[in-house]
C-alpha cells in the first residue's frame, strides 16, 4: 500500500511560496542545499530556528519535488554519490565526450609569476560547488576537510607545498563558528607546525568571523553547542554562546568573500591577467583541434 504522509495545507503552501521566493532570488547559485534554504528562511523570520522546523522543511522539500512544485535541480545532496560505470553507446559518443573533456578540463597555472601559492580549505563538502565555481576562474585549488584532518591528509598538503618552488603558501580557511569549526583550523596549525615542522604556511580564517554574525544577522545553529563536547567550554570562553554554521551565509555573500580573499593574494595583477589571456587563447586552440580530429575520425 502506497504511503502518503504529507498534506498541502494553506499554512504549508504559504511556506512553500516563501521557499520558491528564495530559490528565485538566489537562482544564480542553484542548486542550494537543504541547510542553505533553512537558514535563509530563518534569517528573514519565516520559520523559527529549531531542529523541528529543520525536519519539517526537509519533509516539505521532499514532497514539493515529488509533487512538481519545485524542480529536482533546485536542491542538491552532496553527501551521496553515483559512480557511472555503464559505458558508452559507441566510440563516436566516447570520442565526442572525451575530446570535450580535454578542452574543458585543461587549466593553465594562472599563478605563474606570483610569489604565493594559495589553497582554499572548507569544512563542508555541501558548499563545495560555490567554492569551485569561484576558485576555478582564479586557478585556485579547493580542499574539502570534512571534519578534522588526518595526518595523512595533511601530509598530502605538505607534498603539494614541496612542488611550489619556494612560493609562500597561504591557506584560506572557511568553516563554522562553533566548537568544532574553530578547533579544526587550530588542530591543523598544531599538526603542521609543531608535529610536521612546517612553519611556512600563512593561515587565514576568512569565514565565519565573529563580525559576520552581527553584520549579516546570521541565525545560531540550535544544536551546535553540545555541553558534553570537550571543546564547548573553550569555545564559550572565547565566543560566548555564538554557534553559527557557514551555510547560514547567503551564497552571494559567501561567493564575494571567496573572491575578495583570493584577489588579495595576487601580488601582480598585470601578470595574472596576462596568464588569463594566454589561457583563453589556448582554449580556443584546443576547441579547433577537437573539430579537426572529429572530422578525421568520422
Amino acid at each position: 500500500m502506497a504511503r502518503r504522509q504529507w498534506k498541502w495545507t494553506k499554512h504549508q503552501l504559504d511556506k512553500l511560496n516563501k521557499v520558491i521566493g528564495i530559490l528565485d532570488e538566489l537562482k544564480e547559485y542553484k542548486p542550494l542545499t537543504l541547510r542553505q534554504i533553512y537558514y535563509q528562511l530563518v534569517s528573514v523570520g519565516y520559520i523559527e530556528n529549531k531542529v523541528t522546523e529543520y525536519g519539517m522543511l526537509s519533509n516539505m522539500l521532499k514532497w514539493a519535488r515529488l509533487d512538481g512544485y519545485i524542480s529536482w535541480s533546485d536542491v542538491e545532496d552532496r553527501v551521496r554519490a553515483f559512480h557511472n560505470l555503464q559505458g558508452w553507446q559507441d566510440k563516436a559518443s566516447f570520442l565526442d565526450v572525451a575530446l570535450n573533456s580535454i578542452a574543458n578540463q585543461y587549466s593553465r597555472d594562472l599563478w605563474q609569476g606570483q610569489g604565493r601559492y594559495v589553497e582554499v580549505w572548507i569544512e563542508k563538502d555541501a558548499l563545495s560547488s560555490i567554492f569551485t565555481n569561484v576558485c576555478s576562474s582564479f586557478g585556485v585549488s579547493v580542499v574539502v576537510c570534512r571534519g578534522f584532518s588526518s595526518v595523512s591528509f595533511l601530509n598530502d598538503f605538505r607534498v603539494r607545498l614541496v612542488k611550489q618552488d619556494g612560493k609562500e603558501p597561504v591557506m584560506l580557511y572557511f568553516g563554522d563558528l562553533d566548537p568544532s569549526g574553530v578547533e579544526m583550523l587550530e588542530a591543523m596549525k598544531t599538526t603542521l607546525k609543531d608535529e610536521m615542522k612546517i612553519d611556512s604556511v600563512e593561515f587565514k580564517r576568512i569565514a565565519l568571523l565573529r563580525e559576520d554574525i552581527s553584520k549579516y544577522k546570521l541565525p545560531h545553529n540550535p544544536d551546535a553547542l553540545k555541553r558534553t563536547d570537550t571543546r564547548a567550554k573553550k569555545h564559550v570562553e572565547s565566543y560566548g554562546d555564538l554557534a553559527v554554521e557557514l551555510d547560514a551565509l547567503r551564497p552571494d555573500v559567501l561567493t564575494q568573500k571567496v573572491k575578495d580573499a583570493i584577489e588579495n593574494e595576487i601580488g601582480d595583477p598585470d601578470v595574472f591577467n596576462s596568464q588569463i589571456r594566454e589561457y583563453n587563447r589556448e582554449i580556443d586552440e584546443l576547441s579547433k583541434l577537437k573539430g579537426q580530429f572529429m572530422e578525421l575520425v568520422r
